[in-house]
């Protein structure tokens, strides 16, 4: 009989194949396999596996989100360092900045239109605070 407790239930960075194995190693299979599917013992088990799947998801997906927002900042503070090289104020960097995360993370053509007239405003503020020096 398999006793809920014994079952593994910690979120882990291992793949299913390893999980499989240890799982296998322990003799967990063996036991679920003496059971139907439909058994309270089947029943449980099953119910356990689907709800630690999906807690292991939803960590595997928050990873994956911090990892591409980490992208993002990196590769928006790179573009400020160009963008203030080329001669933009910070007012015009947060325009820009501001359309290159609507650009990265959307895919509307409401969003793009945004984003090309934030990319434009900030042009032509460049332009007529470089034409008011000279």
């Amino acid at each position: 009989m398999i006793k809920e407790e014994t079952i593994p239930t910690e979120v882990s960075k291992n793949t299913r194949r390893q999980r499989r194995a240890y799982l296998k190693a322990m003799g967990y299979l063996k036991i679920k396999n003496e059971f139907g599917r439909f058994s309270a013992q089947g029943k449980t088990w099953y119910d356990r596996m689907c709800s630690d799947g999906k807690t292991e998801h939803l960590a595997h997906e928050r990873r994956v989100q911090d990892q591409h927002e980490e992208q993002l900042g990196q590769m928006a503070e790179s573009l400020k360092v160009t963008w203030r090289t080329l001669g933009y104020n910070d007012s015009e960097l947060e325009m820009l900045s501001e359309a290159f995360f609507i650009l990265a993370l959307s895919n509307t053509r409401e969003d793009r239109k945004t984003a090309r007239k934030l990319m434009k405003d900030a042009k032509t503020t460049q332009k007529s605070r470089l034409n008011a020096i000279r």
